[in-house]
Order: C-alpha cells, then structure tokens, then sequence
C-alpha cells in the first residue's frame, strides 16, 4: 500500500532553503492573516529583540497583541493601539505593520559558544583571533515559552564562513555547499528535536556573517509505496516458521539415538568400575605389605640409634644426678637485688618530679611574671622602647632636614656641626633601644623554645617512670619464684636419684627388643614378593576395559554434542520464530510514526502573539544573531539618512 508522507533530509532542505526570510506577497482573503516574528540574539544565541510583522488583507483590520509598540510598514493608515488590541482600516490589498515584543520568550534556547585553541572566548573577544576555532551550537526547547511551536515546526540553521580566512572547515551532521568564496554550512532540524553540534576550522583575524535561523510549520506530502518491504517481511515470518517446525522434529529423533548410546555407555562404565575396584583392592593390599616392609626395614635400621640414644640419655641423668648436688642460690642476694630495684625506681620517681616543678616554672610568661614582681613591666619596657625609637627617628628626620637647609649657608657651620653630633648620639641611642628589643625578644625565644624541651623531656621521664615500676613489679616476683625454687631443688634432687637407678633396666630391655625386630623383618620378604605378581596380573586386566570403557563414552560424547547442537538449533529457531511472529503488525506501525514524526502533523496554524487572534494562515520564524567583526576606526563624517521605504524597514529589523 502506499503512505502519503515521505520525507528526505534532503527535500526538507529545499523546502526551508524556499522559504524566503521575507513574507511571500501573495493574495489573501482578507480575514486571513500571516505573521512573521523576526528575532534578533546576540552572536551567544540569547533573544535581543522580538518583533511581529503582521499580514493582512485590505478592510477593517482587528487584531491582538502584547505589543510595547506598533507603526504600519506598508500604508500611511492610522493604527490604533488599545491594550492588547490593533485596530486600523486599509483599502489596500495587502498590508503589513509591525509589532515589538517585550519580554517574549520565544520556542528555542538557542546557545552559540566559541572556543579557540580549547579555551573559550566571548563573541567580541574572539573577534579578530586567529587559531584553532570551534563553534559548538545547541538548540532546545525552550520550557517557559507557551504553546506547540517547539513540536510543530522544523528549522533550517544557516552559517557562512568566509574561506579566505577560515581553512580545513569540519562540520558533522551538516549540510556544506560552496557560495562563492564563502562556505555555506546547513543544518535541518526536524520538529521536537533539538540540535547539538559544532563547526570547527583553522582561522586567522576571524569574523563571521550572522547565524540565520528560519522556522516554519513542517507539514509535507509525498507519496511512499511500502508493499514491496512488508511483502519481503511476510516471505521472512513464512520461513522462520518452517525452519522452526524442521528443527522440532530433528530434536525428537536425536533425543531416541542418545538415549540408546546411553544405556551402551553405563553398562561398560559398571564393567569398568568392577575392574577398578578389584585392581585397586590388590594395589591396597600391595602398598600395605609394602608399607609393612618398609616400616620394618625402618624399624630395624633405627634399632642402633635406639641403643645409643638410650645410652646417651643414662649418661645425662647421671650429670643432672651430680650437678644437682652442686646447685645453691643465696636468699641475700635475691633481697639485694630487689632492693637495688626499688632504689633505681625512687631515683627515677626523684627525677620526674623535679623535671615537673622544673617545667611550671620554666617559659617566657614566667620570666615575665618574676621581672613583674622585681618591678619591671617587660612589655611596658618593650613598648615604650619602641615609641622612643619611633619618637627619636622622628626628631633625626627633623633635625636632618634642618642641617640639609643650614649647611651651605654661611655663618651656621657651629650650629650645623653640633646639629649633626647630636643626630649621631640620638642614632645610638636608638641602636641600644634596638638591642634592648632584640634581647627581649631573643631571651622569649630562648625561654618558649628551652620550654618546649623541658616539656618533651617531662613527658618522656613520666613514660621511664611507669615503665620501671612495672620493671620494678616483675623483679619482686621473679626474687619470689627463685625463693620458691630453693625448697623445691632437694625435692628435684632426689627424684633424679631414683630415675637414674631405675633406668639401667630400661636400657637392658632396649637391647632385648632390638634384636626380635631383626629376626621379623627378614622374614617378611616372601610375602612380598607374592603380592607383586598378583597386581601385575590386575593391571592387565585393568588396561583392557579401560579402552572399552573409553570408547564408549567417546561415543556417547560425540552423540550428546550433537543433540545439544540440535537442541540449541531449536532453541535458536523457536526464539526466532517468537520474535518475529507479528513482525508485519510492529513494521508497520514503526513505519507509521517514523512517517509521522518526521512529516508534521495537520493541525490548525495558531497564533504566536496572542490567542486571541483566529483564523491563522501561518506563522514562521526568522532569527538572526549578531556577526562578528573586527573593530572599525569610526569616523566623524555625518550624512543626512534619507527615509527608508519597506524592504529596508524589514531590513532593518535584522540590523542590516
């Protein structure tokens, strides 16, 4: 079927490039009316100024809006401005005036940035530069501004660069087309989206033509016959339901193969593991034989070692036995050396309290406060130093500026010697006042600094303090444990004796055992050699159903791979299937409101001024900023303006 909406960003191009920045003068019934709002930013995007030209056919003309003043362009009528309301009489075919718009915001937020070199620029600070330029723009819908225009109408954003002084001009999402020796960038912008993107370029002593943007109603009509793609839809969902069925049946047949390939694999898996068990069952009884052997042979090797360890071990109780005899400790010198202890410990508690009476006293403030009290004011002295310092450099100054007047004139040589000898004492004075304040200041210093150090010495003799008492504790319990191991040593000694005594015997039977285990393991050796036969027959056995069992299950591996291929298939054809089962249905719905979105839709045209204003023909935007230029030397010259006919009124409204 066939859709009446078609849209290409191309053909929207051409329609906004046609509409002219000035209305068309074609006839109109008279009730019908045309508006026009022409708005000038700054080169950042920001509105300046809003002004309505309104288009009327010829009558009794009434119409609204919130203007802060109106003058007809076309006809020397008198208009009349009442509130919102414009009323005037015409008998011309077609007439326009004009309205100007106070804080009016307008559908877009329109935002021009300039960046050169990475670093951003003001429209009049980068005029003139020269460098890597980028102009970022953004358009958005204005929030505060009433009314759909922001949903309804498209926008066609123009940029010229002049190539003579802009090179290597990038600009993406854009439109480029040469103008002469100018470069033309285009951006279309389609109802209810915005735009964001930049233009960058190599520029030197850079200035640039104003930035156009026009807006109007999108509402296009062209013919899209869409049978064709949903046909080759439809062919789609056909085949995706054929496979889908194929794959469904191979799943049933490889599930009746696996489960046959199955039952091989278990029965020779349990032969296997029959096989196994007796296998490692021999290899079991193998190693414990083995580890008998072993543990014999081990046994009988150690058994010289367990003779001369126990010989060693008589020979060390017999010197416990005589050393024990020798060992005295004097209770006298364990109370000398808790005494000593607590000794060190009162000597240390000495030292800490002296350091602290040492460290309250010590310190500038204190010094001070001692001086006080023996009847000198430390900073009254310091102050007073001061102001006399002040006081006499003072009085040199003057008595300077006296000698330089009395000095070449004759007869004062006297007055000007003994002028300069007391300058000289007064100086001195003010060195020794100097050097008072210094050493007040450096006794403070000496004071606060040798201050902080009695400090840190207090803090640390109160750390060795606590240390050494608890030092001071562990000596009085150790002198404690030593006293009790002087009653517990005859104790110990006697004990040793008897041990001693008891331990020939022991040592006699160590040499009886020795020598059973020898005879043991001399015999354990046949056995062995039996056992080693028996496994080396298991093996045998063991290799060959290994192999069976191996592959049999290499079988049934490769026929579970394929099944869980086939399963995947399935899986993989039934999404498929799912998926797009009702794909015609969502195709052609996306193709409906991408029509839609990008067509425009029929509303009725409503006025931008005021809604007051019915019966609304179109409406349509024309925005401009501000170009950037490089300043001009002004001149004085002053010529009469001669009055201005209605293109340049119209033109004037773009500062042009």
């Amino acid at each position: 079927m066939k859709k009446n909406t078609k849209f290409t960003a191309a053909l929207l191009a051409v329609v906004m490039a046609c509409s002219p920045a000035v209305p068309a003068f074609a006839a109109e019934a008279a009730s019908e009316k045309e508006e026009v709002i022409y708005i000038i930013t700054d080169a950042g995007g920001h509105a300046a100024s809003v002004n309505a030209v309104n288009i009327f056919g010829g009558g009794d003309i009434v119409d609204f809006g919130d203007y802060s003043d109106v003058k007809m362009l076309t006809s020397t009528e008198r208009i009349t401005q009442n509130g919102d309301k414009i009323t005037f009489s015409t008998d011309d075919k077609k007439v326009y005036y004009q309205g100007t718009m106070e804080n009016t915001e307008i559908p877009w937020d329109i935002s021009v940035r300039y960046y050169l070199d990475g670093k951003e620029y003001s429209a009049s600070e980068i005029a003139g530069q020269s460098g890597k330029l980028e102009i970022r723009l953004s358009i958005t819908k204005n929030e505060k501004c009433k009314g759909d225009f922001f949903e309804n109408y498209a926008l066609q954003v123009s940029v010229t660069l002049d190539t003579g002084i802009c090179e290597n001009i990038i600009a993406s999402d854009a439109t480029m087309a040469n103008v002469g020796d100018h470069k033309q960038i285009t951006y279309t912008v389609l109802p209810g989206k915005g735009l964001n993107s930049s233009i960058t370029a190599d520029v030197g002593e850079f200035e640039m033509d104003a930035i156009s943007v026009n807006g109007i109603k999108l509402n296009l009509n062209v013919e899209i016959d869409d049978a064709q793609l949903m046909d080759q839809v439809s062919q789609l969902m056909d085949a995706t339901k054929k496979l889908n069925d194929g794959s469904d049946e191979l799943i049933s047949n490889s599930e009746t193969l696996k489960t046959g390939s199955s039952s091989l694999d278990s029965g020779l898996s349990s032969v296997h593991s029959g096989v196994a068990d007796l296998d490692n069952g021999i290899a079991t009884l193998q190693e414990g034989i083995s580890s008998a052997q072993a543990a014999l042979d081990t046994l009988n090797g150690k058994s010289y070692d367990l003779i001369n360890g126990s010989a060693q071990m008589k020979s060390a109780l017999e010197t416990i036995q005589t050393n024990l005899s020798d060992l005295s400790v004097s209770a006298d010198q364990l109370a000398e050396l808790t005494g000593a202890s607590g000794a060190i410990k009162q000597g240390i508690s000495d030292l800490y309290d002296g350091a602290y009476a040492l460290w309250q006293n010590l310190g500038f403030a204190q010094y001070k406060a001692i001086m006080a009290q023996n009847g000198l004011d430390i900073d009254a002295l310091q102050t007073g130093n001061t102001q006399t310092i002040n006081d006499l450099s003072a009085l040199i100054a003057s008595l300077q500026q006296t000698v330089a007047q009395l000095e070449n004139v004759p007869g004062y040589e006297e007055q000007v010697a003994q002028l300069q000898s007391q300058i000289i004492s007064l100086q001195s004075v003010i060195r020794l006042l100097s050097g008072n304040n210094a050493a007040i200041g450096g006794t403070e210093d000496y004071l606060d600094n040798l201050a902080a150090g009695m400090d840190s010495l207090y803090q640390n003799l109160g750390v060795l303090k606590t240390q050494y008492e608890l030092f001071d504790t562990e000596i009085g319990e150790l002198a404690g444990t030593l006293s009790d191991m002087l009653v517990k040593l005859s104790a110990l000694s006697g004990g040793i004796d008897q041990l001693v005594t008891n331990y020939a015997f022991l040592d006699s039977g160590i040499s009886e055992y020795t020598g059973g285990v020898a005879q043991l393991a001399a015999g354990y050796t046949q056995i062995v050699d039996g056992v080693s036969s028996l496994a080396s027959g298991s093996k045998t056995l063991l290799s060959g159903s290994s192999e069976l069992k191996n592959g049999a299950g290499e079988l049934y591996d490769g026929i579970a791979a394929y099944c869980d291929g086939v399963s995947e298939l399935a899986d993989g054809t039934n999404e498929l299937y799912t998926k797009t089962d009702g794909m015609d249905a969502q195709v052609q719905e996306q193709i409906d409101e991408i029509l839609a979105s990008i067509g425009g839709e029929e509303t009725e045209t409503v006025s931008f001024v005021s809604g007051k204003n019915t019966n609304v023909n179109s409406v349509q935007f024309v925005m401009k900023t501000e170009a950037i230029e490089k300043a001009e030397v002004i001149t004085n010259d002053m010529k009469e303006e001669a009055p201005l006919n209605f293109w340049q009124k119209l033109l004037r409204l773009f500062g042009m």
